[in-house]
């Protein structure tokens, strides 16, 4: 059925006032977009011409407006208006003239989240390999890294994410998929659709944070394995964790993950997500399980690699669950309901792990006691549920260590390699947390972020360094200038317990160089409570 709001302009034919078609359909699309650019009286080479012209001089006409006051249109038109032009604007963005500048200027027009908006539009098409979607994705991949390019890398990912037509074929080495994953964590920390007005912020929303874990739900293995392999590493993992598994406002959001036999389900987000954490937790536990070492003490070195692989990745989840709470606790405690759902989604990450043998007994012993505590932290810790949430899944993750070291009677396995592994982490989790998100007493004051006053953090890894040689000196000079750099509550922390060092290095005899090193890795083991 044609548009009444559509003249009719057939070749040869102008209106009083023109000599060319061109500067016609411009004027008509400055009045109605949605109207002008699927008006059959123009050809497709003339629309490709309308995209280009608004591209460089008004690109913003490009974008449909939607439903506001004194609108005569329906809802239902305002849905169409915006696929007839998405629909028309992908088929005309596939011509070869329309180049990766033309593209860069439309996605400008579309306000602070211009690329998105651009990209959601263009999928009205359809998307798939040859259509404008790719065209738009592949071009924001390559040009990723050139300044002024903004969130591309973030917006190409969401784009092959969310097309199951261009998902197997894209990012196609494991660095890329890391740098697709840290894009989107970044993306979705920044928020750029939060400026938008609803429905479109929402539904941007859900859109990248699906896309997130769509790739995690795919590549999520992998995407462990190389967060954990190396110390410090793991905060992108704790951020994408609070952004999605964790968030309240997700809980509905679909994600498409891979199934047993490698095809894709589509599952909710909290069961895709843990599905991922339990296999991951259940493949260091079968890596650990060495049988030449059953009744020996101190683990080897492959029960090392894969038990401090698996103490980081608690970590990464117990920072991810308490960046959840900092950021959603008026939700999370708006009533019960709510409160009972967050420590579900907490336990969607612990359970039953997949397969069968060992990792499976020690999980269902440590997985029950963490379910059981977990719902029950407002009871047993009403005052402050995240700290006993945090302890529980340190006592889960734990758990499955000391469920191995009990089966082979190894010791030495739950502190002396989890333990210091899980708090080193933790320790460097909660600084760059504090750094990206914190600002110190004296930044406030002076309006400076807490990144800049912290620059010379590199004071945390010497304080680790003494703390494992246990060089009493130099670990209180270090606490010291950690405390000083931030001038908060750090420093009154510090010096506290700088004073109780200095006490108990006063009371008690002078310590041989073996006890200094005990001391100092009792003093960073966590604290790990049997059930």
């Amino acid at each position: 059925m044609a548009d009444p709001r559509q003249p009719s302009f057939p070749p040869g034919v102008l209106p009083p006032g023109y000599d060319n078609r061109r500067q016609l359909l411009y004027d008509l699309a400055r009045n109605d977009i949605a109207s002008a650019i699927t008006n059959d009286s123009f050809d497709p080479q003339e629309r490709v011409q309308l995209v280009k012209d608004l591209a460089r001089r008004e690109p913003g006409f490009l974008f449909p407006p939607g439903k506001f006051f004194g609108d005569f249109r329906s809802d239902e038109q305002v849905g169409r208006d915006r696929h007839n032009v998405g629909k028309a604007l992908d088929q005309a963005i596939r011509d070869p003239s329309i180049d990766a500048a033309d593209l860069k200027a439309i996605a400008a027009g579309g306000g602070p989240n211009g690329q998105q908006r651009l990209l959601s539009l263009l999928q009205e098409g359809g998307g798939g390999p040859g259509s404008g979607v790719e065209k738009y994705a592949d071009t924001l991949w390559q040009q990723r890294n050139e300044p002024g390019n903004g969130n591309a890398a973030a917006v190409a990912a969401i784009a092959y994410m969310s097309d199951p037509k261009l998902r197997d074929g894209k990012l196609g080495s494991a660095a890329e998929r890391r740098e697709a994953f840290e894009a989107l964590v970044a993306f979705n920390e920044q928020a750029p659709y939060a400026k938008m007005s609803e429905p479109e912020a929402s539904q941007m929303k859900r859109q990248s944070l699906a896309a997130a874990a769509t790739l995690f739900a795919q590549h999520g293995p992998e995407l462990i394995d190389a967060y954990t392999t190396t110390p410090g590493a793991t905060t992108p993992l704790s951020k994408f964790f609070s952004q999605t598994m964790y968030n309240p406002d997700a809980k509905d959001v679909t994600v498409q993950a891979k199934a047993a036999d490698g095809s894709t389900v589509a599952k909710d987000m909290q069961s895709a997500i843990g599905d991922v954490l339990k296999q991951a937790a259940t493949d260091r536990i079968k890596g650990a399980d060495v049988s030449d070492r059953q009744g020996q003490d101190g683990p080897s070195r492959t029960q090392e690699l894969e038990l401090t692989k698996l103490a980081r990745l608690g970590a990464a989840v117990t920072g991810g669950a308490v960046m959840a709470w900092d950021t959603y606790k008026d939700k999370i405690q708006a009533n019960e309901e709510s409160r009972k759902g967050f420590m579900d989604a907490v336990g969607k990450g612990i359970g039953l792990m997949p397969g069968g043998g060992l990792a499976k007994e020690v999980g269902e012993g440590a997985a029950k006691l963490a379910l059981d505590k977990l719902s029950r932290v407002y009871v047993t810790d009403p005052k402050t549920p995240e700290v006993a949430m945090s302890d529980t899944l340190n006592q889960y993750y734990a758990g499955l260590v000391e469920g191995l070291a009990n089966k082979r009677q190894q010791s030495g396995l739950t502190t002396d390699t989890f333990g210091q592994a899980y708090q080193q982490e933790m320790d460097r989790i909660n600084q760059k947390r504090a750094l990206t998100h914190g600002k110190s007493a004296e930044a406030d004051v002076r309006g400076v972020d807490a990144p800049v006053q912290l620059a010379g953090l590199d004071a945390v890894d010497r304080l680790s360094a003494a703390m494992r040689n246990g060089d009493r000196s130099a670990y209180r000079q270090d606490l010291a200038a950690l405390a000083a750099g931030d001038g908060g509550q750090l420093r009154d922390n510090a010096a506290a317990t700088v004073a109780e060092q200095d006490k108990r290095a006063k009371d008690a005899p002078a310590p041989n160089a073996d006890q200094n090193v005990q001391v100092a890795q009792a003093e960073t083991a966590p604290a790990i409570r049997r059930g």
